[in-house]
């Protein structure tokens, strides 16, 4: 292939975006790849992230981005370009900010126009390469033909700075140091640091709202991929994403595995190849026909591949499982004594059991609308699901760097309860995050907590185990533990109200078999 490095893509702003250029040999035209990130197009994978192995670990393999060898080899040039402010692209370091988006679709349109491109610019990659595909696809560049976000958030409050209304600090930290700072254009410069803009900011704004896409406004066909370990950050994103976007072609994979892993195996660069191949080469190969969604339901400690025809899977039966905090159960029949549980909003839980006699699979999205009061002005709740199996051994998630991870995550503050009823889904209620509604000392209230989509199988004997929790602290880096945002509400008391008028319940998303 041919290499061009550090060329400079005239933007709107005035400054210029660097890219490296890779194309096949002979003369071309080619359809075009066309990514950006800040993590440093010139910085080879193994000097970054060896713990990813497994990974394509070619020459040219950088974090997160398509692999050049590979892509070229099957017709493909490739753009890969640093974000205003970061490696060699001059400008203000604003991450997700107009400038980027505007930078990303400028060095779209370029590509269109290049002598080597055939006029088709597509877009494939994990992560943040995946956040800025909504993004720029929502702004529609006239070269833009089809996009292949793979992991990415759609939603700047909901899924990456605040969840549930809670700021993510310990991500948002981590990452910042490891990812953003090294590679800086000018350390010296100004720059929008994101924890300290997302730690301001309890609300949603005018700058979350320029920083989260219209989905609705895409109209290119997309390939959106998720995976089910990815509870912190992008999967909502991912089927948010999928099912808001305005395109007519749309299609979902949800995977398993690490965050890395899947976006490289032999099936997926084949699913990710066939695809673009479609949309970019105009290759009649029926791409557009493939299943809508196709799911890695998990099983046991192991995964089956299906194919269902929407999401939320069209034949779902959502059941009601109560809780009964006399017994510390899940039940189908709501108890109809009430009852209170207590703990510290420091370090306090209380789980919830429900066991199975015969086999079961909840996949989809689930809520939980639980009544709770404080003996202060807030509280924080964290829900976490896990299951137990007939031998007693507890069964999780693969997280993001194959570490454990529950099998399902939902977070709310208390004052955050306020429900947008226009966009609520009796599965997915969403939250307004405009303003806060204090608590009254002692006083119960309803809270519909969002529990990010999940698949969880179990057998006859099996349980599955909703912990109510005041804190998340043992998660380490995707912990919520900001003394500043949190430090107040960990000196109270939490009660949990169920039974009679108390209807607090989970939502489970049931999947009969076909």
């Amino acid at each position: 292939m041919k290499i061009e490095r550090d060329t400079s893509v005239p933007a709107r702003s005035g400054s210029f975006v660097s890219v490296n250029v890779f194309t096949p040999d002979g003369e071309g035209p080619w359809p075009v790849i066309a990514t950006m990130s800040p993590y440093g197009k010139d910085v080879h994978w193994p000097d970054r992230y060896p713990l990813y192995e497994q990974a394509d670990q070619e020459p040219h393999a950088v974090w997160e981005t398509p692999s050049p060898e590979w892509w070229t080899t099957r017709g493909y040039a490739l753009v890969r370009a640093d974000s205003p402010g970061t490696g060699k692209s001059p400008g203000r370091l604003d991450l997700l900010g107009p400038a980027e988006v505007a930078g990303f679709y400028d060095v779209i349109e370029w590509a269109g126009v290049q002598p080597w491109s055939n006029g088709k610019v597509g877009s494939l990659g994990i992560s943040w390469l995946a956040m800025l595909q909504w993004l720029v696809a929502a702004q529609r560049p006239p070269h833009l033909a089809a996009i292949v976000p793979w992991e990415g958030a759609s939603d700047a409050y909901r899924e990456f700075g605040r969840h549930g209304g809670i700021l993510a600090n310990s991500f948002l930290k981590l990452w910042w140091d490891l990812q953003i700072v090294p590679q800086q254009h000018d350390a010296a410069a100004d720059k929008v640091v994101l924890l300290e803009e997302m730690r301001g900011r309890e609300f949603i704004d005018a700058w979350y709202r320029e920083r989260t896409p219209l989905l609705e406004n895409i109209e290119v066909p997309v390939l959106a991929a998720g995976n089910w370990g990815s509870l912190h950050l992008h999967q909502r994103g991912i089927l948010e994403g999928f099912a808001r976007a305005g395109s007519a072609v749309r299609q979902l994979i949800i995977s398993s595995g690490t965050h890395i892993g899947p976006f490289y195996e032999t099936w997926a660069k084949e699913r990710q190849l066939r695809f673009l191949d479609r949309w970019l080469k105009g290759i009649e190969n029926g791409a557009e026909n493939d299943p809508a969604v196709r799911l890695a339901v998990r099983v046991g400690t192991g995964v089956e591949w299906r194919d269902e025809s929407a999401w939320p899977i069209a034949r779902t039966e959502w059941r009601r499982l109560f809780l009964d905090v006399a017994s510390g159960s899940l039940s189908v029949d709501a108890p109809l004594q009430e009852s209170t549980a207590s703990y510290s909003a420091n370090d306090g839980e209380r789980q919830f059991v429900f066991e199975v006699t015969s086999e079961v699979e909840f996949t989809g999205p689930m809520v939980a609308r639980l009544w709770m009061s404080s003996t202060g002005h807030d509280l924080d709740v964290f829900l976490h699901c896990h299951v137990v199996d007939r031998n007693g051994a507890i069964r999780v998630g693969v997280g993001p760097q194959g570490a454990p991870i529950p099998m399902a995550m939902g977070w709310l503050r208390a004052s955050h309860r306020e429900v947008d009823r226009e966009c609520s889904l009796p599965w997915r209620p969403v939250h307004l995050h405009t303003s806060a509604l204090p608590l009254v000392p002692g006083e119960p209230v309803a809270l519909d907590i969002e529990i990010w989509p999940t698949s969880i199988t179990l057998a006859a004997g099996e349980r599955l185990v909703m912990r109510v929790r005041a804190s998340d602290d043992d998660l380490g880096v995707i912990s919520h533990n900001d003394p500043q945002d949190r430090g107040e509400l960990r000196r109270f008391i939490t009660t949990i109200h169920a039974g009679g008028r108390f209807d607090s319940a989970l939502w489970v998303p049931v999947i009969p078999p076909r």
